[in-house]
């Protein structure tokens, strides 16, 4: 009795807080038990009895049931995933009402964006220049609104250049002309080995994102928090080579917060197939036309570039027998410059390895134009020679040059053999201005 008043001064306000936090817990665990009190009753000392006493009402018991204890949801971590800071300047899906209203400029359907810009869409994906110029445009006035303080200090952002083998894609096409226009650094992501399968057959983003693991690495300036970095791609559809590349770019010291993807569209809720179909709108194989379709749209790629990936690819595998036949009568009527343009391009991605029948079927063709044009290379085949290659309109005596900083050479592993790695110089020779010496000896 003597410590009572001792124990009441020293405790009380710990166990009026002791009350109130288990008051809390009861509303909190037994919704629809407890009713609140008023504020006033809550501050006084009596708020705890007050509420114990009280009977829940009848009409709630069957309805509510008692939860045994408070859910706490953890903190959200960030972490690498399709939607990233994506933006786009449209998104196609099947209800484009439910589309995601930021960081796009509109929403389609795929039989409305067929519609309105099929054909450009694909021209561009095939690396028509005229093409690419247009998307490049759009895409830098996307850019600009996502970052609005670009033209004060570029030097914050960093431009990054997707992962490619060795022959350009519509993306690199895209981004090489993007950071021009910018005037800002440049960053590459780089691919450290090729693919084991062809990743336009994976239809699962868990299949994508297997094969995607390890295949990228980042070449270029120094990244910080307080750099801001924009990936350049044509289309995102499962996100996979997105998700790689946040993963990289985290990875050298930039975070996930920083990094952006710029893209032409956002393919959601539709498979991947569905880009194949958008890129074949205007280049079916099986399209009457399709042989002149290829050849205008392999003159129309970009001075002083390679033909795409893309193009290679599609010509040597996706024509059937007789459109392929049809291709291969319009080639052979094209200027030999232009069929060595195309035909040295193809090792450079390994697909003359990977499609041997109709490569040489194509390269049979150059060498009979060569043999009626009455003029032979000295030393080394054709389709054999090593890159790089010359440019349209460039001279026609090379020698390779080294890979770039932090690309490994595609041809480190090829079939062809030590012979690949060593220095060629390809002389073009008129057998008619020879003096009279054996031709089979020359060197």
């Amino acid at each position: 009795d003597l410590l009572k008043p001792v124990i009441s001064a020293c405790f009380g306000s710990y166990i009026h807080s002791v009350a109130c936090t288990a008051t809390e817990f009861l509303i909190q665990s037994m919704p629809g038990y407890l009713e609140l009190p008023s504020a006033n009753a809550m501050t006084s000392g009596s708020a705890l009895p007050a509420l114990l006493s009280r009977k829940p009402p009848q009409e709630k018991v069957a309805t509510q049931p008692c939860r045994a204890a408070i859910t706490r949801t953890p903190q959200p971590t960030q972490e690498a995933h399709r939607n990233n800071n994506l933006h786009s300047l449209v998104v196609i899906s099947p209800d484009p009402a439910a589309g995601r209203a930021e960081g796009c400029q509109s929403h389609t359907t795929l039989d409305d964006f067929k519609t309105m810009e099929g054909q450009q869409f694909a021209l561009m994906k095939y690396g028509s220049s005229e093409a690419l110029d247009h998307y490049a445009h759009r895409l830098v006035q996307l850019i600009f609104q996502v970052f609005p303080s670009m033209q004060d200090a570029p030097d914050q952002f960093v431009c990054i250049r997707p992962g490619n083998i060795c022959l350009p894609t519509a993306a690199t096409l895209l981004a090489d002309r993007i950071q021009k226009m910018l005037d800002v650094p440049m960053g590459r992501i780089v691919r450290g080995k090729a693919l084991t399968r062809d990743f336009a057959t994976l239809d699962s983003a868990e299949e994508r994102a297997k094969a995607m693991q390890g295949l990228f690495k980042y070449s270029g300036p120094q990244l910080d928090a307080a750099t801001a970095v924009f990936l350049i791609e044509d289309t995102v559809v499962s996100g996979s080579h997105y998700v790689e590349t946040q993963r990289v770019l985290e990875q050298v010291g930039c975070p996930l917060g920083k990094v952006h993807c710029i893209c032409i569209a956002s393919l959601e809720g539709l498979s991947a197939k569905t880009e194949s179909e958008l890129n074949e709108l205007y280049f079916n194989p099986r399209h009457p036309d399709i042989a002149q379709r290829l050849i205008q749209c392999l003159k129309d790629v970009t001075e002083n570039s390679d033909p795409t990936s893309r193009q290679v690819k599609f010509i040597l595998n996706s024509l059937p027998e007789e459109r392929f036949g049809e291709f291969a009568c319009a080639f052979a009527k094209e200027e030999l410059e232009f069929q060595e343009w195309f035909l040295l391009a193809a090792p450079e991605d390994g697909l003359d390895l990977k499609y041997p029948e109709t490569f040489e079927r194509l390269s049979a063709s150059l060498k009979q134009a060569q043999a009626k044009a009455d003029i032979t290379i000295v030393g080394t085949p054709v389709a054999s020679l090593p890159s790089p290659r010359p440019q349209r309109g460039a001279t026609k005596t090379w020698a390779p040059s080294a890979a770039q900083d932090g690309e490994l050479s595609p041809r480190a592993d090829r079939a062809h053999g030590a012979s690949c790695a060593a220095d060629f110089v390809t002389v073009y020779v008129r057998l008619d201005e020879l003096h009279p010496v054996q031709t089979n000896s020359v060197p």
